[in-house]
């Protein structure tokens, strides 16, 4: 079997091994928590790159909604051009798989134990786990191609940190759930996923679409159709679609949208139904059976909105990696870049 293929299937073995290891590392985390109520700490700031990045999205809603302040920005931008935004008063939660990405080691040079720092990673000797005031490790084992593993890993973490810093506790059923989830749902999606790369394999691009937590989904879904088979993917919040962008929607573009969660389910399974009307090839990865003319693509019904994209994103790993084959590449394979971006 294919690498990509391969590491794919160890994700609920890496769950599950993250998840055991997580209780045991949120004393640091409460400490933070303790200073996020008290008064010291005022805001959180989110960062990464690329997947990393993403997956901070799902973090930040949930922090807004245990009344905590909170923002996610790019590594890059954070770098050079929104340094502003932290102070001695911020928690800095710096995600990176390695530890060792270009943006985050200079960030890490910036702010110099000036900024309290929680970090997130699969390595407990890269410099992010060094020089965080708290270090969270995922346990993803060794990965040598597109993300998989570490995305979902990653995830998991961050649901777990920012029920701590909200003032709660890990929830480790609801995310070995997930672990579950995807055991039993790969057969399936390796079926679903095959109708969708014959559907959309001569599309001139395809658009990924999510809203809500569904968001990191859909960013990181086109990331890897990009980074895998190396076809034009855009991932969006799906609610930006009706403001211009669906005005290029045809017979040529491929959509694949992540239905979510109520209430925003109902707004994206609408424009689904529109994105079909309009001729494009669509495909709705949900818990119910797609309308007619869409491809379904199965999800367990009942997982936590916030626990969702840990267990949804998985179709789109195996979409990037037989989309890949079926264009000639080696699924998960890097033409020009590295597993570790050391150049900005």
């Amino acid at each position: 079997m294919n690498g990509f293929l391969s590491e794919i299937g160890e994700q609920p073995t890496a769950l599950r091994a993250t998840c055991d290891a997580l209780p045991a590392q949120m004393g640091g985390v409460r400490d933070l928590s303790d200073q996020l109520r008290s008064g010291p700490i005022r805001r959180v700031i989110l960062s990464g790159m690329g997947a990393s990045f993403f997956a901070t999205h799902p973090a930040q809603q949930m922090l807004i909604r245990f009344g905590v302040v909170a923002h996610c920005v790019e590594a890059s931008d954070l770098l050079y051009y929104q340094h502003g935004l932290f102070d001695a008063r911020t928690l800095l939660v710096l995600v990176s798989q390695s530890g060792r990405s270009v943006e985050i080691v200079k960030l890490l040079e910036m702010v110099a134990k000036r900024v309290p720092v929680l970090g997130i990673s699969n390595s407990d000797d890269s410099p992010l786990a060094q020089r965080s005031t708290v270090h969270v490790r995922i346990h993803a084992g060794a990965e040598a191609t597109v993300s998989s593993k570490t995305y979902t890993c990653t995830l998991a973490a961050l649901h777990a940190v920012t029920r701590v810093l909200g003032g709660g506790t890990p929830d480790i059923a609801a995310l070995t759930g997930a672990a579950d989830t995807i055991e039993a749902n790969l057969p399936a999606w390796n079926t679903a996923v095959g109708a969708v790369v014959e559907q959309m394999h001569d599309a001139q691009s395809i658009l990924v679409l999510g809203r809500g937590a569904s968001l990191a989904s859909a960013l990181t879904g086109a990331l890897i159709v990009k980074e895998s088979a190396k076809f034009p993917a855009e991932g969006m919040n799906a609610a930006q679609v009706r403001h211009g962008p669906i005005e290029m929607v045809d017979g040529r573009i491929g959509a694949v949208l992540f239905a979510g969660s109520d209430p925003q389910r109902a707004l994206t399974l609408a424009l689904a139904r529109d994105l079909h009307g309009y001729g494009a090839r669509v495909a709705l990865v949900d818990h119910a059976p797609a309308p007619n003319g869409i491809v379904g693509i199965p999800l367990h019904a009942g997982l936590d909105p916030f626990v969702q994209p840990i267990a949804e994103i998985v179709p789109m790993q195996v979409f990037g990696a037989l989309l890949a084959a079926k264009r000639g590449y080696t699924p998960g394979a890097f033409r020009y870049s590295n597993k570790v971006t050391t150049a900005e």
